[in-house]
């Protein structure tokens, strides 16, 4: 039972990392294709272009880190080191 958990553990583990890694390339298209894009068709201030990349990209990242550090927690679970 061990052995079937703690590969459960890793398969979750695995299933974390590639959702951060999707997080993190789908925020880096919806940043280029989408926010740069509206920079260009409403032109708005460069205070305003800083704070609403401030207020994707910071979220994103934190959103990104969340899941690696959950995904290398379930990996030490399963190898037992933790």
């Amino acid at each position: 039972m061990a052995l079937l958990g703690s590969l459960i553990a890793l398969g979750a583990a695995l299933v974390f990392a590639a959702l951060a890694v999707a997080t993190l390339w789908g925020g880096w298209q919806a940043v280029r294709r989408e926010l740069v894009r509206g920079f260009v068709s409403a032109n708005p201030s460069t205070v305003e272009r800083l704070w609403s990349l401030f207020l994707t990209v910071v979220p994103l990242l934190g959103a990104v880190l969340l899941g690696l550090l959950a995904a290398w927690r379930i990996f030490q679970v399963a190898l037992g080191l933790g």
